[in-house]
Protein backbone atom coordinates (compact mmCIF):
# COMPACT_ATOMS: atom_id res chain seq x y z
CA UNK A 1 0.00 0.00 0.00
CA UNK A 2 1.25 3.49 -0.87
CA UNK A 3 1.52 5.81 2.12
CA UNK A 4 1.90 9.59 2.44
CA UNK A 5 2.57 11.42 5.72
CA UNK A 6 2.04 15.13 6.31
CA UNK A 7 2.33 17.42 9.33
CA UNK A 8 0.04 20.43 9.47
CA UNK A 9 0.90 23.49 11.53
CA UNK A 10 -2.80 23.97 12.30
CA UNK A 11 -6.13 22.47 11.22
CA UNK A 12 -9.71 22.26 12.44
CA UNK A 13 -9.81 18.45 12.40
CA UNK A 14 -7.38 15.85 11.11
CA UNK A 15 -10.31 13.44 10.61
CA UNK A 16 -12.01 16.04 8.40
CA UNK A 17 -8.84 16.36 6.30
CA UNK A 18 -8.67 12.59 5.97
CA UNK A 19 -12.35 12.35 5.09
CA UNK A 20 -11.96 14.82 2.23
CA UNK A 21 -8.88 12.99 0.97
CA UNK A 22 -10.71 9.64 0.91
CA UNK A 23 -13.22 11.00 -1.59
CA UNK A 24 -10.59 11.06 -4.34
CA UNK A 25 -8.04 8.51 -3.05
CA UNK A 26 -7.19 5.44 -5.10
CA UNK A 27 -7.48 1.88 -3.75
CA UNK A 28 -4.41 0.96 -1.74
CA UNK A 29 -3.50 4.52 -0.73
CA UNK A 30 -2.91 5.64 2.86
CA UNK A 31 -2.61 9.19 4.21
CA UNK A 32 -1.40 10.08 7.71
CA UNK A 33 -2.01 13.61 8.99
CA UNK A 34 -0.95 15.01 12.33
CA UNK A 35 -0.85 18.40 13.96
CA UNK A 36 0.07 19.98 17.31
CA UNK A 37 -2.74 22.49 16.87
CA UNK A 38 -6.24 21.14 16.18
CA UNK A 39 -8.98 23.70 16.75
CA UNK A 40 -12.22 21.70 16.38
CA UNK A 41 -11.48 18.10 17.26
CA UNK A 42 -14.32 15.58 17.28
CA UNK A 43 -15.03 12.72 19.66
CA UNK A 44 -17.68 10.03 19.97
CA UNK A 45 -21.40 10.93 19.91
CA UNK A 46 -20.83 14.54 18.88
CA UNK A 47 -18.46 15.35 21.73
CA UNK A 48 -15.51 17.67 21.18
CA UNK A 49 -11.86 16.87 21.80
CA UNK A 50 -9.78 19.72 23.21
CA UNK A 51 -6.02 19.95 23.01
CA UNK A 52 -3.43 22.50 24.06
CA UNK A 53 -1.86 24.18 20.99
CA UNK A 54 1.74 23.11 20.53
CA UNK A 55 1.63 20.66 23.42
CA UNK A 56 -0.61 17.80 22.30
CA UNK A 57 -1.19 15.70 19.18
CA UNK A 58 -4.15 15.19 16.88
CA UNK A 59 -3.46 12.32 14.48
CA UNK A 60 -5.40 10.59 11.71
CA UNK A 61 -4.61 7.84 9.25
CA UNK A 62 -7.01 7.49 6.31
CA UNK A 63 -6.97 4.18 4.44
CA UNK A 64 -8.54 3.45 1.06
CA UNK A 65 -8.76 -0.32 1.05
CA UNK A 66 -7.27 -2.23 -1.89
CA UNK A 67 -10.02 -3.95 -3.84
CA UNK A 68 -8.50 -7.40 -3.24
CA UNK A 69 -7.21 -7.29 0.35
CA UNK A 70 -9.49 -5.32 2.65
CA UNK A 71 -10.15 -6.73 6.15
CA UNK A 72 -13.29 -8.83 6.45
CA UNK A 73 -14.51 -7.61 9.83
CA UNK A 74 -14.66 -3.88 10.77
CA UNK A 75 -15.25 -4.67 14.48
CA UNK A 76 -12.22 -6.96 14.73
CA UNK A 77 -10.18 -4.33 12.89
CA UNK A 78 -11.34 -1.71 15.41
CA UNK A 79 -10.14 -3.88 18.31
CA UNK A 80 -6.84 -4.48 16.55
CA UNK A 81 -6.19 -0.78 15.93
CA UNK A 82 -7.26 0.18 19.47
CA UNK A 83 -4.72 -2.31 20.83
CA UNK A 84 -2.02 -0.89 18.55
CA UNK A 85 -2.79 2.68 19.66
CA UNK A 86 -2.45 1.56 23.28
CA UNK A 87 0.85 -0.04 22.38
CA UNK A 88 2.12 3.12 20.69
CA UNK A 89 1.30 5.24 23.73
CA UNK A 90 2.90 2.68 26.06
CA UNK A 91 6.07 2.80 23.93
CA UNK A 92 6.20 6.57 24.31
CA UNK A 93 6.42 5.99 28.08
CA UNK A 94 8.87 3.09 27.96
CA UNK A 95 11.59 5.12 29.70
CA UNK A 96 9.26 6.44 32.39
CA UNK A 97 10.41 5.75 35.94
CA UNK A 98 6.95 6.44 37.37
CA UNK A 99 4.77 3.47 38.24
CA UNK A 100 1.93 3.36 35.69
CA UNK A 101 -0.21 1.09 33.53
CA UNK A 102 -1.58 1.97 30.07
CA UNK A 103 -4.91 0.27 29.32
CA UNK A 104 -8.05 0.32 27.14
CA UNK A 105 -11.44 1.48 28.40
CA UNK A 106 -14.38 0.40 26.24
CA UNK A 107 -15.26 1.69 23.76
CA UNK A 108 -12.65 4.26 22.76
CA UNK A 109 -10.42 5.61 25.55
CA UNK A 110 -6.82 5.00 26.50
CA UNK A 111 -6.26 5.46 30.22
CA UNK A 112 -3.28 5.41 32.54
CA UNK A 113 -3.34 4.14 36.11
CA UNK A 114 -1.05 6.16 38.34
CA UNK A 115 1.00 4.86 41.24
CA UNK A 116 -1.79 6.04 43.54
CA UNK A 117 -4.30 3.84 41.70
CA UNK A 118 -6.12 6.66 39.92
CA UNK A 119 -7.32 6.00 36.38
CA UNK A 120 -6.88 9.04 34.13
CA UNK A 121 -7.68 9.47 30.44
CA UNK A 122 -4.75 10.38 28.20
CA UNK A 123 -6.16 9.70 24.71
CA UNK A 124 -9.41 9.31 22.81
CA UNK A 125 -9.99 7.31 19.63
CA UNK A 126 -12.45 7.97 16.82
CA UNK A 127 -12.60 5.32 14.07
CA UNK A 128 -14.99 6.03 11.20
CA UNK A 129 -15.70 3.62 8.33
CA UNK A 130 -16.65 4.72 4.83
CA UNK A 131 -18.82 2.61 2.53
CA UNK A 132 -19.48 2.39 -1.19
CA UNK A 133 -22.88 0.72 -1.23
CA UNK A 134 -22.49 -2.53 0.76
CA UNK A 135 -18.69 -2.50 0.40
CA UNK A 136 -16.39 -1.35 3.20
CA UNK A 137 -14.41 1.16 1.17
CA UNK A 138 -12.13 2.92 3.64
CA UNK A 139 -11.47 3.90 7.24
CA UNK A 140 -10.43 6.94 9.26
CA UNK A 141 -8.38 6.21 12.39
CA UNK A 142 -8.35 9.33 14.55
CA UNK A 143 -6.52 9.80 17.85
CA UNK A 144 -6.11 12.72 20.20
CA UNK A 145 -3.24 12.34 22.69
CA UNK A 146 -2.54 14.60 25.67
CA UNK A 147 1.26 14.74 25.56
CA UNK A 148 2.63 17.78 27.41
CA UNK A 149 -0.49 19.71 28.45
CA UNK A 150 -1.66 20.34 32.00
CA UNK A 151 -4.91 18.79 33.23
CA UNK A 152 -7.00 18.97 36.36
CA UNK A 153 -7.37 15.59 38.05
CA UNK A 154 -10.95 16.62 38.85
CA UNK A 155 -11.68 16.09 35.15
CA UNK A 156 -10.12 12.63 35.23
CA UNK A 157 -7.60 13.58 32.56
CA UNK A 158 -3.83 13.39 32.35
CA UNK A 159 -0.98 13.88 29.89
CA UNK A 160 1.95 11.59 29.14
CA UNK A 161 4.19 14.29 30.60
CA UNK A 162 2.73 13.52 34.04
CA UNK A 163 4.68 10.25 34.00
CA UNK A 164 8.05 11.52 32.76
CA UNK A 165 10.84 13.73 34.06
CA UNK A 166 10.74 16.06 31.05
CA UNK A 167 8.50 17.01 28.16
CA UNK A 168 8.15 14.49 25.36
CA UNK A 169 9.01 15.44 21.76
CA UNK A 170 5.72 15.43 19.85
CA UNK A 171 7.37 13.99 16.74
CA UNK A 172 8.66 11.04 18.77
CA UNK A 173 5.21 10.28 20.18
CA UNK A 174 3.74 10.55 16.67
CA UNK A 175 6.39 8.18 15.29
CA UNK A 176 5.58 5.52 17.90
CA UNK A 177 1.88 5.86 17.16
CA UNK A 178 2.41 5.67 13.39
CA UNK A 179 4.63 2.62 13.59
CA UNK A 180 2.24 0.63 15.75
CA UNK A 181 -0.90 1.54 13.80
CA UNK A 182 0.75 0.74 10.46
CA UNK A 183 1.68 -2.67 11.83
CA UNK A 184 -1.98 -3.13 12.76
CA UNK A 185 -3.15 -2.13 9.27
CA UNK A 186 -0.74 -4.58 7.66
CA UNK A 187 -1.69 -7.39 10.06
CA UNK A 188 -5.35 -6.49 10.23
CA UNK A 189 -6.68 -9.89 11.33
CA UNK A 190 -4.90 -9.88 14.71
CA UNK A 191 -6.50 -8.61 17.93
CA UNK A 192 -3.52 -9.46 20.16
CA UNK A 193 -3.22 -7.07 23.08
CA UNK A 194 -6.87 -6.03 23.17
CA UNK A 195 -8.59 -8.22 25.75
CA UNK A 196 -5.59 -8.52 28.08
CA UNK A 197 -5.51 -4.71 28.37
CA UNK A 198 -9.27 -4.19 28.73
CA UNK A 199 -10.03 -2.25 31.92
CA UNK A 200 -12.36 -4.02 34.36
CA UNK A 201 -12.16 -7.45 32.74
CA UNK A 202 -12.98 -10.18 35.27
CA UNK A 203 -13.01 -7.64 38.15
CA UNK A 204 -15.95 -6.93 40.44
CA UNK A 205 -16.42 -3.15 40.44
CA UNK A 206 -19.07 -0.44 40.93
CA UNK A 207 -21.08 0.61 37.87
CA UNK A 208 -24.36 2.38 37.19
CA UNK A 209 -26.49 1.08 34.33
CA UNK A 210 -29.36 3.28 33.09
CA UNK A 211 -28.96 5.35 36.25
CA UNK A 212 -29.14 2.40 38.68
CA UNK A 213 -26.10 1.73 40.88
CA UNK A 214 -24.78 -1.79 41.27
CA UNK A 215 -21.82 -4.13 40.98
CA UNK A 216 -20.58 -5.61 37.74
CA UNK A 217 -17.89 -7.62 35.99
CA UNK A 218 -16.71 -6.88 32.46
CA UNK A 219 -16.59 -10.18 30.57
CA UNK A 220 -15.75 -9.32 26.97
CA UNK A 221 -16.41 -7.12 23.96
CA UNK A 222 -18.39 -9.25 21.52
CA UNK A 223 -18.16 -9.68 17.75
CA UNK A 224 -20.52 -6.73 17.28
CA UNK A 225 -18.40 -4.41 19.44
CA UNK A 226 -20.86 -4.39 22.37
CA UNK A 227 -19.70 -4.73 25.97
CA UNK A 228 -20.85 -7.88 27.75
CA UNK A 229 -20.91 -7.92 31.53
CA UNK A 230 -22.50 -9.46 34.60
CA UNK A 231 -24.26 -6.82 36.67
CA UNK A 232 -26.63 -6.59 39.60
CA UNK A 233 -28.39 -3.47 40.83
CA UNK A 234 -28.39 -3.01 44.59
CA UNK A 235 -30.78 -5.56 46.08
CA UNK A 236 -31.47 -7.27 42.73
CA UNK A 237 -30.39 -10.57 41.19
CA UNK A 238 -27.39 -10.74 38.87
CA UNK A 239 -28.13 -10.38 35.16
CA UNK A 240 -26.22 -10.59 31.89
CA UNK A 241 -25.97 -7.29 30.03
CA UNK A 242 -25.07 -6.59 26.42
CA UNK A 243 -24.37 -2.85 26.22
CA UNK A 244 -24.22 -1.28 22.78
CA UNK A 245 -24.25 2.39 23.84
CA UNK A 246 -21.53 3.68 26.11
CA UNK A 247 -23.73 6.47 27.49
CA UNK A 248 -25.91 3.87 29.27
CA UNK A 249 -23.07 2.81 31.56
CA UNK A 250 -21.26 4.88 34.18
CA UNK A 251 -17.95 3.49 35.45
CA UNK A 252 -18.43 4.61 39.06
CA UNK A 253 -15.20 3.03 40.25
CA UNK A 254 -13.28 5.14 37.73
CA UNK A 255 -14.96 8.29 38.90
CA UNK A 256 -18.00 8.04 36.63
CA UNK A 257 -16.05 8.38 33.36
Amino acid sequence: MQRTRIQLEKTESTNNVGSQWLKSALPGEILTIWTPNQTRGRGQRGRTWEQAPGRDIAWTTAVKWPTDSRPKDPVAFNKNITARIREGIAKALVDSKADHSVEIKWPNDIMIRSAKGRWLKCAGILIENTWRGPTWDGVLIGVGVNVNSTHSYAKRRCALRDFTNSELPLASVEANLSQCVMEGIQNHSSIDGYFEHLIGREQIERYSFCGKAGMGIVKTVNINGALEMEWAAQGDAKQQLTIERSDLLAWDWLGGT
